[in-house]
């Protein structure tokens, strides 16, 4: 048996509870037989993932309790174990998870919170990158500059939900002066999580940032100036300043 083998047998005695396999490759004695010892290192495992979810998403954790919280870990983990050796890296299909988790259906907005908090744990592990001098637009011709599109800074991310889920993660904040039982929850919200140098923010697109969210999912699509000047006709500039100004934009490039 090669080592891909052996680690695949391991794997389904891990995450598949199919210790048949991986069973023969281990010594059991009269204290433990092998699928008993596969058995400790398959809870050691799920209770390290489990405690790294645990940390990733701690308002989910929450709102469900710690029992029922850590049974929806097992599940996942069996589903989607992980694929990188960094914990950081694990949990990005929790909230899509939760929305087909059945014995969580009744708390409607559990997988638009998880949502938001893996937004904002990729947000920070992101390394905040210096944006480019845009001033440089202007040696352009106007006939390059109407091929240019933008980049947005990596440590950011759009996150829509029928809920306000902003306000259901800052009630669960020490020392917030917001309490759940006063949020309207059934309240739709467009949200923009990224990182400034004084650390993450929630930004509600609300009044005050009228047709941002359409035009940085606009940016983000690769449209260039002059798809983004039919879109958004006299607005482009203040929108585009502003954007740059807030630092959600990073860099641009020519097709």
């Amino acid at each position: 048996m090669n080592l891909e083998e052996l680690q695949q047998d391991f794997i389904s005695a891990i995450f598949e509870k199919n210790n048949s396999t991986a069973a023969k490759h281990v010594t059991g004695d009269d204290r433990l037989t092998a699928e008993q010892r596969l058995g400790i290192y398959r809870g050691s495992v799920h209770g390290i993932l489990t405690s790294s979810l645990g940390v990733t998403f701690p308002v989910t954790k929450s709102l469900v309790g710690e029992k029922f919280f850590d049974h929806m870990c097992d599940v996942f983990i069996d589903k989607y174990p992980p694929t990188s050796p960094f914990f950081v890296k694990y949990g990005g299909a929790f909230s899509e998870f939760l929305e087909q988790f059945e014995p969580a259906k009744s708390i409607s907005y559990l997988s638009d919170v998880a949502a938001l908090e893996w937004a904002r744990h990729q947000v920070w592990h992101e390394v905040i990158l210096e944006s480019v001098d845009f001033s440089e637009m202007a040696s352009l011709t106007e006939e390059e500059q109407a091929t240019v599109w933008f980049e947005l800074k990596q440590s950011l991310r759009l996150i829509e939900s029928g809920y306000r889920i902003d306000l259901i993660w800052f009630a669960h904040q020490d020392g917030s002066e917001i309490k759940l039982e006063d949020v309207n929850i059934d309240e739709g919200v467009q949200l923009l999580i990224w990182k400034g140098t004084d650390g993450i923010k929630i930004t509600q697109l609300d009044t005050n940032y009228q047709d941002y969210w359409d035009f940085l999912t606009a940016i983000s699509e690769k449209n260039n100036i002059t798809q983004l000047a039919g879109k958004f006709g006299e607005h482009l500039p203040s929108h585009l300043n502003r954007c740059i100004q807030e630092g959600w934009i990073k860099s641009f490039n020519r097709n």
